[in-house]
């Protein structure tokens, strides 16, 4: 036992390295993933709770017959009996109502203006569960309708609509003009934004006329009893409304949940199944699933990392140990026997593991199943020891002092060590662009490797090249003034291969973090992007409708630049030799003030000129979009404009218009300057796109007065609110990095970047450590022959510079490359709405890299520092053995 404490002791610092190293494997390992599950669960919730009632929740929507007895109520709980233990258990709230046809449930004598139409009110009259518990009653009661044909249909209004409505409490109507309705009360919701009110807004909020014609429409209360009275006169629907709780919601049970909605649309009981919640699950799935490919990319990339410097640690461990085991071995000792000496001490690493393990639990999240990698990465830390300690005593020159001329001799099996290693990366990038990171079963770990097997076949092919061009220059060096330059050059060119292990570990680091930094600036470039297409402007603003001064006020708030109308729909008819084809949307534009707004904005697009020089005439010139000119099948058309039909000819056919949202199919674009004057009488701006940063606040206000004023030039609509929606360009950009995946992404390249160049540092103080003995020989006896100690430290300088530069510039040149060798599998477009951009270069990767070699210099001066003063370089100058001067 003392003696296992002795060899501890002696080689505790390794030791820590290993334990520290393995702690730092076991919270990546185990900790990471949980925290991205939480990031990811988070994000899933977050969208899905921001969903539309129409695709969030679970709505069988059916017709009830009149021979039908069966209360929805019963049959609510039945349908959900019938669900998937994975939709089941995840219902969070359930509804059930029973509702006449809005469309059919006209009724007369309201006191509201009927004028010579005959469907001018609309009154849709609901019962259901839980409306009782939504609101307050101000005056009056709950509905109780008696039996009989002359007792009436008890209802309820809501107080707004009371107003709007001209109704209170004692006011009769005729449904259908034959059957009596009396409101019996007026009642207050308590909270209008509550998930019950989401399904029926006319209920909070009638529909007012907007034009001539347009009839009102609203949503009352009654109770079962009034509802049996109508089945008769009019179509009776029922709704089963079903929402999933979000807060059990989680990407694990995606799958599961997806699968259950699937079988419910086939569970319906008698009704059909109104849901949207499946697609988006499973386009969250995509995203996730790109995100997680992302992740494993820099997990494996830091793992990989990790595990070059166990390995680095190990021989460091063997090398301090060597005379030792020399000795057992000549004394007699099997090398077997040898290594288990150094296992027992190995398994220190083990108890490393264990509270990395537990720590990277203790990360709020869900748990993925990493314990695997974890183990076999312990056992490597715990096993490199053993085996680097049986190779030394079976080989001597494995870890002796010319270690040097040794490796420059490159065998048989070493040479097909390193082309198979450049084989595999090479099979994996092609694998990568075929088939993709990720799969049905998750992500290929060998495919998430590929990035770092690149980086360390770009080492070993660095190691190779590098040597010969560092003695070239350590010969030319020789002619000029100084021995510093031609000793630490020429040392360079000879050690260069023994170092092999720190280089490959720095490239892969460097690689990491600049593929990371690479993935996160190509994002960011993509995003903006998408911004410019989605805004076109510094600034957009939209409304109902403004009037014609509005431009012009706008024009003379302080700070913008430049401004255009337009005037978008989003329902125009497409008319082709007076056959209606579909709809379409329509935008029309001033092009050449569209010009100006994009150059004074600085927006990267540039609009076609056949656009923005049209001039007026008949038919406009458009562009259109290349399925609007699939259904044309011709160079011309008609399009409606709020009434009124504007012929147009193909003057151009465009994948895309900014601001018309990214992957429209059908639009069409008018110039409005094209328009003739006559015609533009009847088209009346509903947007505008302004060019600098005016104060929002003060746009708004502006807006504002422009709707009014287009107001009060006519008919002025009842439900007509004047509210102008003002949107900067940083506002839309921010949408994206608030998007659900994004801080997964985030959380990734944060990991890349942070580990590479914490890594790639203690991967130059192996190097460092690699040569120290060596060093400390020549060091020592040029001590004597008048080597300042300024010189010494530019020695270390000299013979590190060409290796270390060279291998941070490979690692950024491999880190650039491979999103560009692996961008289809990454589905980089995922994280930038939809829009495919190709990998941007960031000059500043250079200046990084320049960077990280000067900190690199400095922690390589810092540890050949330490090291000769623990080395002691004058006792090893007099007794000649580093041994001695270790003892």
């Amino acid at each position: 036992m003392k003696g296992w404490i002795a060899r501890v002791r002696a080689t505790a610092g390794p030791l820590a390295l290993l334990g520290t190293l393995t702690l730092l494997a076991g919270i990546l390992v185990v900790g990471a993933p949980r925290m991205a599950n939480r990031l990811t669960d988070e994000g899933l919730r977050n969208d899905i709770s921001q969903l539309g009632y129409t695709s969030r929740d679970l709505t069988f929507r059916g017709v009830k017959a009149v021979s039908d007895t069966w209360t929805a109520g019963k049959r609510l709980a039945e349908q959900q009996s019938e669900f998937d233990p994975a939709l089941r258990d995840r219902v969070e709230q359930s509804w059930w109502a029973e509702s006449t046809v809005l469309e059919e449930s006209r009724v007369v004598g309201t006191g509201l203006p009927e004028g010579r139409f005959k469907d001018m009110v609309l009154f849709s009259l609901r019962t259901g569960s839980g409306w009782e518990d939504e609101v307050a009653l101000v005056e009056g009661r709950f509905p109780k309708t008696g039996p009989g044909t002359r007792a009436p249909v008890e209802v309820v209004i809501t107080e707004w609509n009371a107003a709007k409505l001209e109704q209170h409490v004692g006011s009769t109507f005729k449904f259908q003009g034959v059957v009596p309705v009396e409101v019996v009360g007026i009642v207050r919701p308590h909270d209008g934004n509550r998930t019950f009110w989401e399904p029926i807004p006319f209920a909070l909020r009638a529909h007012l006329p907007n034009s001539d014609g347009d009839p009102f429409r609203a949503v009352v209360f009654s109770d079962e009893p009034g509802l049996a009275k109508l089945k008769d006169r009019v179509t009776i629907t029922y709704d089963l409304r079903y929402r999933v709780d979000t807060a059990k919601l989680d990407v694990g049970g995606m799958p599961a949940l997806i699968e259950a909605i699937v079988l419910a649309r086939r569970q319906g009981l008698g009704g059909s199944l109104l849901t949207g919640l499946d697609s988006q699950l499973a386009e969250f799935a995509d995203q996730a699933r790109a995100g997680a490919a992302l992740l494993a990319v820099v997990q494996v990339g830091a793992l990989v990392t990790l595990a070059g410097l166990v390995l680095l640690a190990a021989r460091v461990a063997v090398a301090r140990r060597r005379a030792e085991f020399a000795l057992l071995r000549a004394r007699g000792g099997a090398i077997v026997t040898i290594g288990s000496y150094t296992l027992l001490e190995s398994l220190l690493v083990i108890p490393a593991a264990v509270v990395g393990g537990l720590l990277g639990a203790v990360v709020p999240g869900r748990p993925a199943l990493t314990w695997p990698i974890l183990a076999v990465f312990t056992a490597l830390a715990a096993l490199a020891v053993p085996v680097m300690t049986m190779r030394t005593a079976y080989d001597a020159s494995f870890s002796g002092e010319r270690s040097d001329m040794a490796v420059a001799r490159v065998g048989l099996k070493r040479r097909t060590a390193e082309l198979s290693l450049l084989v595999l990366a090479g099979l994996g990038v092609w694998l990568l662009r075929e088939r993709g990171l990720s799969g049905a079963d998750g992500v290929d770990v060998y495919l998430a490797a590929v990035p770092a097997l690149l980086a360390a076949g770009a080492a070993v092919a660095m190691v190779r090249l590098v040597p010969p061009v560092v003695g070239r220059l350590g010969r030319l060096s020789a002619r000029g003034r100084g021995a510093v330059n031609f000793l630490g050059l020429s040392r360079a060119g000879r050690t260069a291969g023994a170092v092999i292990g720190p280089v490959a570990v720095l490239v892969v680091a460097v690689s990491t973090a600049v593929f990371s930094v690479a993935v996160a600036g190509t994002i960011d470039e993509g995003r903006d992007r998408s911004t410019d297409l989605h805004m076109a402007a510094d600034m957009k603003v939209d409304g109902y409708y403004f009037d014609d001064k509005t431009q012009t006020e706008l024009a003379a708030v302080p700070g913008v630049e430049a401004v255009t109308q337009y005037m978008a729909d989003g329902a125009s008819d497409l008319v082709v030799d007076q056959k209606r084809l579909g709809s379409v949307y329509a935008l029309v534009l001033d092009g050449q003030a569209y010009a100006r707004v994009l150059a004074a904005s600085d927006v990267d697009i540039t609009p076609p000129k056949v656009f923005t020089d049209a001039v007026p005439g008949s038919p406009v010139p458009a562009l259109v979009s290349p399925g609007v000119a699939k259904q044309l099948g011709t160079d011309h058309g008609t399009v409606s404009l709020r009434g009124r039909n504007y012929d147009f000819r193909v003057a151009a056919v465009v994948d895309g218009f900014p601001p018309i949202a990214n992957g429209a199919s059908n639009f069409v674009v008018v110039p409005w300057q094209a328009v003739p004057a006559e015609a533009q009488q009847a088209l009346n701006p509903n947007g505008f796109l302004l060019a600098g940063h005016p104060d929002p606040e003060q746009v708004r206000k502006v807006g504002d007065a422009g709707q009014e004023r287009w107001a009060s030039e006519g008919f002025r609509p009842r439900a007509y609110e004047s509210v102008t929606e003002v949107t900067t360009w940083e506002q839309a950009r921010a949408e994206l990095d608030e998007s659900s995946i994004n801080a997964v992404v985030s959380f990734a390249y944060g990991i890349g970047a942070g580990a590479g160049v914490a890594l790639a540092l203690l991967a130059i103080a192996f190097a460092v450590v690699a040569g120290a003995r060596g060093r400390g020989t020549v060091l020592s006896r040029l001590r004597t022959m008048g080597l300042s100690r300024g010189q010494g430290r530019r020695l270390l300088l000299v013979e590190l510079m060409p290796v270390v530069t060279v291998a941070v510039l490979t690692g950024a040149v491999v880190g650039m490359a491979v999103p560009h060798l692996i961008a289809p599998a990454l589905g980089l477009s995922t994280f930038t709405d939809g829009l495919t951009v190709g990998v941007t270069f960031d000059p500043l990767v250079i200046g990084a890299s320049l960077a990280l070699v000067l900190v690199g210099m400095l922690t390589a001066l810092a540890v050949e520092t330490l090291f000769n003063r623990r080395l002691r370089l004058g006792e090893v100058l007099r007794l000649g053995s580093f041994d001695a001067g270790e003892s």
